[in-house]
């Protein structure tokens, strides 16, 4: 989501609050929601605008789509744990609507474990938070707490999304966004309750998975860099 006259984007990583985000901010921005499907408009739902191709669209993409003006800018984005977050997608309503006899889309709930050969294709096939935000052009130390640069010139940051609502507050606040009406409803739940509970058994070998892939980088890298708030509670899965 770009922001030309606060010079900001936000780099939507799937599964990290990004449809609470775009709700709290897409007045603000120059993008508009575009459906098309199974979307609705409010949990599911792309984004179009000049520099915008993509709701999920990467830190080089708006690089190279805004220019040399992207120097300048700061591209936003929150962390979540690899592991976390590829169980959350792998339950994302977005992969359980089904038509209804009657006309429209609904969820298709889900009550049974994950599928280990599914969720493997699943995370082969969705980029990491290092990819979306080009991490191998990115120098310094990149934590919560400091940004680091981007070989356009752009500054980097990112938000805690075990703290969304915080990083919602200071996101608004560093780029002069009122949010004293801020939505309370949770958008785009999970097919299931708690997922997390349900692969209890398997957490080992969904943990194998995510580690072995292009996603192990996001452990590795945020961990180095001292995100231990985010991060932390998933250490002993891979010890």
């Amino acid at each position: 989501m770009q922001f030309a006259a606060q010079k900001c984007v936000f780099i939507h990583v799937p599964k990290t609050g990004g449809n609470f985000f775009t709700r709290c901010f897409l007045r603000f921005s120059d993008d508009a929601i575009v459906t098309s499907g199974h979307q609705d408009g409010t949990d599911r739902f792309e984004l179009s605008g000049d520099a915008t191709k993509s709701k999920h669209q990467t830190l080089a993409e708006y690089s190279q789509l805004i220019g040399p003006a992207f120097a300048d800018y700061t591209a936003y984005a929150f962390a979540r744990p690899p592991v976390e977050r590829m169980i959350s997608l792998y339950y994302s309503p977005h992969r359980w609507m089904r038509a209804q006899e009657g006309g429209g889309f609904g969820l298709d709930p889900r009550n049974e474990p994950i599928n280990l050969e599914e969720f493997e294709t699943l995370v082969s096939a969705n980029k990491s938070i290092s990819d979306l935000l080009d991490i191998k052009n990115v120098s310094g130390r990149l934590t919560i707490n400091k940004s680091a640069r981007h070989a356009s010139g752009a500054r980097v940051s990112l938000l805690d999304f075990a703290d969304l609502r915080h990083g919602l507050e200071t996101f608004g606040r560093e780029n002069g966004f009122d949010l004293t009406d801020m939505p309370g409803k949770k958008v785009n739940s999970s097919a299931v309750n708690d997922p997390m509970k349900l692969n209890t058994g398997q957490m080992r070998d969904l943990t194998n998975i995510v580690m072995r892939s292009h996603h192990g980088k996001d452990q590795k890298l945020f961990r180095e860099n001292g995100l231990k708030g985010v991060f932390d509670g998933f250490i002993g899965w891979f010890r």
